[in-house]
């Protein structure tokens, strides 16, 4: 089975009228946490990742993993165990990321950056600077799914699906002209801003 596979089989494909967390809509919906509802597809998911960055880095020089709460943490832990590394997560303090929980950037250590999902690549723009802010090194940056054919990040990355789906402004959406609900699967504090 594939990827791609298993996350239809999961439902982890939806479809509809969606508000993406970068504000922007969308009639399809990535919901990776549904496939990672039973271990093994987890696991398996978090193996092909774990090839992905063999192939790209030395992983002995690797220091640990990080990912962005909420999403991320459940395919980031597992990739990180695979791989025998720590796993640390950021989480939402006061609308900006930032590692809690005693969780600490060792300085100049290497770190591999795990998404659930790239959309625009915000979070993980985020996640990849406040490691350096905090005297780390991103080497690499992996998502199970990318949703858009570019994103900008300032580190090397790489994803085990690309779905060119597409992504409106609230302002041109032609679903929102059609008159179709809009289902806001984000964090609240990302509903309110962006419903306001």
């Amino acid at each position: 089975m594939t990827v791609l596979e298993l996350l239809e089989q999961r439902g982890a494909i939806l479809r509809g009228h969606f508000l993406l967390a970068s504000g922007k809509h969308s009639d399809i919906y990535v919901q990776c946490q549904r496939a990672f509802v039973q271990p093994e597809d987890t696991a398996f998911i978090a193996s092909e990742l774990v090839k992905k960055v063999e192939a790209k880095l030395d992983i002995k020089n690797l220091t640990g993993v990080v990912s962005p709460a909420l999403g991320a943490v459940v395919i980031g832990y597992e990739v990180a165990r695979q791989l025998n590394k720590p796993f640390l997560f950021a989480e939402r303090e006061d609308g900006n990321l930032t590692f809690r929980r005693g969780f600490e950037i060792q300085q100049n250590a290497h770190y591999l950056t795990v998404e659930d999902v790239f959309t625009t690549g915000g979070s993980t723009l985020e996640l990849v600077n406040l490691v350096k802010n905090l005297g780390g090194i991103v080497d690499f940056a992996l998502a199970v799914v990318q949703r858009q054919k570019e994103i900008i990040l300032p580190v090397p990355y790489d994803s085990l699906l690309f779905l060119d789906l597409p992504i409106y402004d609230p302002e041109s959406c032609p679903l929102c002209k059609a008159g179709l609900p809009l289902v806001k699967p984000g964090t609240k504090q990302r509903q309110q801003k962006s419903t306001s």
